[in-house]
Formats: C-alpha cells, structure tokens, sequence
C-alpha cells in the first residue's frame, strides 16, 4: 500500500484498527504511566496492520522495537499522545538507539519505525497536521535511505584509451600518501573532532562549530554575524559563513569523511568510526585505506551528473573527461584548457565558460594534492586506484593494474 496524505484517509477507518488493539500484560507493564493507556490501543492497531501488509517482521521484534521506540519518544517528549510524532523528540529517540544499539540491531528497528509511519499515514490515525507528518517522514527518510552514489555516462573520446595502474610497493605507497595535504588535513580534522560533534537537521556540523573546523583544515572564516557589513566582499578575507556549507573546503572534507565512513552521523550528532580512528592510530595500512577512500569521494564529488540536458551534469562530464584524460598520462594544461573548435553545441570541451568552471574544480583538487597542475595535468600515482575505481569503468574507459593481486572492486 502506497503512502497517503494522512489527511485523506477516512477517521473511520482509524477507529477501526484503533478498537481492534490488544496489548499483554507484559507490555501494558511499562514504567511511564503517560503512555500506560495509549501504547496499548496504537500497538494493537499497528500490529493488525504489519499482518494484513504482509510485512516480513518477527511479531517479538515488532513489538519488542516499536514498544522500547515509542516509550524513548513519550520520554523525551513528555506526551502520551503516540499518534502524532514531533520531529525533535522523534530524531532525540532515533539518535538514542542509533548510538546505543549494534548496527544490525538499528536497522531492524528501523524498519519496524518507518512501517510505523506508513501505518499511521496509510490508516489515517496520525493525528498532526499533514506538514508536521511530511517534516517527520523527510526527516526519516533522509536520515536512513543510502545514498547510491551518482551514475556517470560513457565518455566515447576515451574509448580507446588505456589507464595503468602502477606497483607500489606498501612503503611507497604510505611514503606517497604522506606528502599529500589530504592526509595532513584528515588528521587535523579528525584530531578536532574528538569524540563528537553536534549536527543540524540538515547534517552538518553546527554553525557554532564551523569556525574551529574550518580551522583545523588551514581556512580562515568568520561567522556572517560576526562579519563587517563591507560590500563587496574582499577576495582575500576570511571566508564568510551562515552555515558549514558555505565554506567550500569544509563540505568537500565533510562530505567525503562521512561518505568514507569515518564518520558518523545521528539526528543530533556526529561520531568517529571505528575507520577514522584507526587512521588517527597511524597503522599504515589504515592510513593507505582511508586516504584512499577520501580521495574516491573527492573525486566523485566534482565529477557528478544529474540530468542529460543540464548545465551541471555538462560540468561533470567535463571535469570527468579531464580527471580520466589525466589518469591516462599528463596532459598540457594550455591544451585541457583551450576550447575545442568544431564540437557540437551540447559538447562542453568547446564552451568557455564550462572549462573555465571544471578548472576550478580541479584547482580545488589540487590544493588538497589529488592532482597536479603546472605544464600538466597529472594524477599522483598512489590515487590512480581510487580514480578509476570512481570514474574508469562507469565511464567505459579501458583499465589495468600492474599487481596482480589488486583488486578491482576494492573499496579503497
């Protein structure tokens, strides 16, 4: 059954499941008496509901999960009322059992809380208003989808080319690795982090934090508040900032370590993975791993699509192209940066301005030592791995690794 407006189901049918509620013993035991007589008549509706939707959870786990949820929730919100969630002690209950739970424990009960939301939009028994319902499941949704990660086009100007992969032997490789701003950047940050950091509803770092987060990561920036009403803004001043997103290289390291996984998000919060703090130990293969995985983000994160006719994804194939023409062997900056005459008009290598915005892209790349731009345009060696296992097969460009025993489908 698809979802609702809760609004536009019938009241009857809620009283229906509603009367239909049963509870044991057992469960009607539950030490906050404000929910004492709601929980038992919403369970028994849910439940009824869970079996006529023919859904794959164990009846123990179904009770067991949505009972321990909506306990935390009436806790936190300090209501009886169970048929209409409000987002703040919804999320507070959410990042309690994220925190506290193993993570095949958390995803069950995930599932039996995003069944919950279905029942009470679906049988019209959530008693809120309709936003306030849209706020809750956005919310849900937002917090528990995966991302899939973006689908990237053919580049047919590479079908013929040829990306090697060279042996690095392990000392290299960590040698290699060391001398990169990224690593350096990822251990400052990391180090700041410490332990946990609050988030916006939006999931980022909250706007009290963005100052020192900015700093660990060598940005100067100011809160807008904060800032001279001067305008224009000078060029060469600090950043200015409302949120963390406004500071570029901050989102591109957030971003990626939360993509990377080391880090970890909440409703409320953000915690260091098991990941990022082996890579704070210094073992060098988790130190190879995690740069390594970093930077794939990193590069998928300028080389992104969206829609076939937009200006944004012409701007990712573009930097894509240069990225993979890169990886192939350096290129002449002067050649990459000069339009190609003679192109279709949909063919961004002969628009300008396109170029000249993919650069950037590219020009951020370089500062934190994911390539290298002076005559050429050259990948370092270490990061070839993480740029085709991104970008290289997706886009139909041939590849190869000289070590036998690297594997193609490697995470890092």
């Amino acid at each position: 059954m698809s979802d609702k407006d809760p609004k536009s189901a019938k009241n009857q049918s809620a009283r229906d499941h509603l009367s239909s509620g049963r509870l044991s013993d057992a469960v009607i035991s539950i030490d906050d008496i404000r929910i004492r007589r709601e929980l038992p008549r919403v369970l028994g509706a849910f439940e009824k509901w869970c079996t006529q939707e023919k859904l794959e959870i164990q009846k123990d786990l179904l009770r067991s999960s949505i009972t321990n949820f909506l306990r935390r929730y009436a806790a936190i919100n300090g209501d009886r009322k169970l048929t209409a969630l409000n987002l703040y002690p919804f999320a507070t209950a959410i990042d309690d059992f994220m925190f506290s739970k193993k993570p095949g424990d958390f995803r069950d009960m995930s599932r039996v809380i995003g069944a919950y939301l279905r029942f009470l939009s679906t049988t019209g028994t959530w008693s809120g208003t309709s936003e306030e319902f849209r706020r809750t499941k956005s919310y849900f949704d937002r917090l528990l989808i995966p991302d899939p990660g973006p689908r990237y086009s053919g580049i047919p100007e590479l079908q013929a080319a040829l990306i090697k992969i060279p042996r690095l032997t392990d000392q290299q490789a960590l040698s290699a690795v060391k001398e990169l701003e990224l690593t350096s950047r990822m251990r400052s940050f990391l180090t700041w982090f410490g332990d946990k950091r609050e988030t916006t509803s939006t999931r980022v770092l909250h706007r009290k934090h963005v100052q020192e987060a900015a700093a660990s990561l060598d940005v100067v920036a100011v809160d807008d508040a904060m800032a001279p009403s001067t305008w224009p803004r000078p060029q060469n001043g600090p950043v200015v900032f409302k949120n963390a997103n406004h500071v570029a290289r901050l989102k591109l390291y957030w971003d990626a370590l939360v993509g990377a996984e080391l880090i970890r998000l909440t409703p409320t919060r953000a915690y260091p993975t098991e990941h990022g703090e082996r890579f704070l130990a210094g073992n060098p293969d988790d130190v190879i791993a995690a740069v390594r995985t970093v930077a794939r983000h990193m590069y998928r994160s300028v080389a992104e699509e969206t829609n076939d006719r937009d200006t944004t994804l012409e701007l990712g194939y573009l930097t894509r192209y240069f990225l993979l023409e890169a990886g192939v062997e350096p290129l002449s900056v002067e050649i990459l940066r000069h339009p190609v005459r003679g192109l279709d008009d949909s063919d961004p290598r002969g628009d300008p301005q396109v170029i000249a915005k993919a650069w950037r892209r590219l020009e951020s790349l370089r500062d934190e030592g994911l390539v290298a731009i002076g005559n050429r345009l050259s990948v370092p060696p270490v990061l070839l791995k993480p740029l085709v296992l991104e970008l290289a097969k997706p886009s139909a460009v041939a590849f190869e690794f000289d070590a036998s025993d690297d594997q193609e489908d490697d995470d890092t």
